[in-house]
């Protein structure tokens, strides 16, 4: 046992952040010269949750699922281990900028550029999922971009593993970006590999656009735009057509109308990325907050080294965590909130035009349609105009001796009472779907690194 070194070797000398997992800190190698990422979990982390049992379980599982998979686009774990502090995970320091640091400091970037980063992502996805991997959390934040253009994907530690049964169940916990979260996601529902094409579709769209696909106020609002809401066309006159229809498809609502996968996206990204510039970025100005000389050897606690890959044991005070496979591949939603009787009147408002005798349940549906940009009631209120204009042509070009006390104006007389009837069960069967959605509770994400 060695003072002031995890393992006996790593020397902690640079915070480089926080986050809902612990510190990551950059450290010296002590044995091999080398610099490394070490991420901590500590005993104030792990106390600070109503579930630590829970806590240690993710963090054995990201050892588990990053120390098994190897590609050039993801940062390679190298020890992990136990100290009297807490548990720590040893991987590469990966030194760059984060895609979302270019694009606030550069602003939308070139099409190739965005197409060729995408590509070096694709091929990190579609590793993962040939192995059953999902990622659940493609954000800007976690893409880094190295000195000589590498991108490389972090935090596959909440990955889910394909067709397993096991559910580690933590009501409300939705680990990913509310901004990238897909529709499936945000319902609650199992993800697969065309969630992370849905959230890949998201930083491909802010790389082009220089502004995510949704922006709103909480994340309520912006899982409903997620779930309801089309995307903006990307605007910028550069971007060649099929890129752009690429990317849309890959925001679409349902997973089955996506790409079949992350190698198709890859080949239709191929052609934009050639002879593109690529990603660069200036030496690593990395945000951290330095230790004084020699203050890790006064605060670092004696350390137990525990052999490299091997599930993390709890520390002192907490219960072993039950054993179970990798988790399931989706989330809980989170408890649904109760809404008044009031709030329901409010959103219901709008199906009072259809009941007036055919005239005007296009305008009900163009409100919604144009409300929530839903293309299916814009087109739905279009099909009740012509209705409404046919109905009026009928009843205009009937007879007047078929509208006397001894008429039979059939035609007419069936319009109107289709036209009476029809819109308004329309109407209240689509207010239920628009209530169910617009009640749909905010999903809860954990801040990360």
């Amino acid at each position: 046992m060695v003072h002031g070194l995890l393992g006996g070797r790593y020397e902690l000398t640079a915070q480089l952040g926080r986050g809902g997992m612990g510190q990551v800190w950059a450290a010296a190698d002590r044995r091999t010269g080398g610099r490394v990422a070490v991420k901590l979990l500590t005993h104030e982390t792990i106390a600070g949750r109503s579930d630590p049992a829970e806590l240690i379980r993710r963090f054995s599982r990201e050892v588990s699922v990053t120390s098994g998979f190897s590609h050039p686009g993801v940062p390679a774990v190298h020890d992990t281990g136990i100290y009297e502090g807490g548990l720590y995970l040893v991987m590469d320091l990966v030194e760059g900028r984060t895609v979302d640091a270019l694009v606030a400091e550069e602003g939308p970037l070139p099409a190739g550029t965005a197409a060729a980063a995408g590509v070096q992502i694709c091929a990190v996805l579609a590793h993962a999922h040939a192995r059953g991997l999902v990622h659940r959390d493609i954000k800007p934040q976690n893409l880094m971009v190295t000195p000589d253009g590498t991108v490389k994907v972090l935090d596959f530690g909440i990955a889910s593993v394909l067709d397993t049964d096991t559910k580690i169940t933590q009501t409300g916990a939705a680990l990913g970006t509310v901004a990238y979260m897909s529709p499936e996601q945000v319902r609650g529902e199992p993800v697969g590999p065309r969630t992370d094409l849905y959230a890949l579709g998201c930083v491909l769209y802010e790389m082009l656009a220089g502004r995510r696909v949704f922006s709103g106020v909480s994340p309520h609002s912006l899982g409903y735009q997620h779930l309801e809401r089309a995307p903006e066309p990307i605007g910028r006159a550069d971007v060649p057509v099929d890129l752009e229809r690429l990317i849309l498809q890959m925001l679409a609502k349902d997973p089955a109308q996506r790409p079949t996968g992350a190698e198709e996206v890859r080949a239709r990204l191929l052609p934009h990325a050639a002879g593109a510039r690529a990603l660069t970025v200036p030496p690593p100005r990395l945000d951290v907050t330095a230790l004084p000389a020699g203050a890790s050897a006064r605060t670092l606690p004696p350390v137990t080294t525990v052999p490299p890959m091997t599930a993390v044991p709890p520390p002192p005070g907490f219960p072993p965590p039950i054993p179970q496979p990798l988790p399931y591949t989706g989330h809980h939603p989170v408890q649904q909130q109760r809404l008044g009787v009031g709030w329901h009147l409010l959103h219901s408002l709008w199906v009072l035009p259809t009941f007036s005798i055919g005239m005007l349940p296009w305008a009900a549906f163009l409100y919604i349609g144009i409300r929530h940009r839903h293309r299916v009631w814009l087109a739905t209120a279009l099909a009740y105009l012509a209705l409404t204009i046919a109905m009026l042509v009928v009843i205009v070009t009937t007879p007047d001796s078929e509208l006397g006390p001894n008429g039979n104006p059939v035609a007419a007389m069936t319009f109107l009472i289709v036209m009476t009837l029809v819109p308004p069960v329309h109407a209240f069967l689509v207010n239920i779907q628009r209530l169910r959605l617009r009640a749909q509770p905010p999903p809860h994400h954990h801040r990360r690194r």
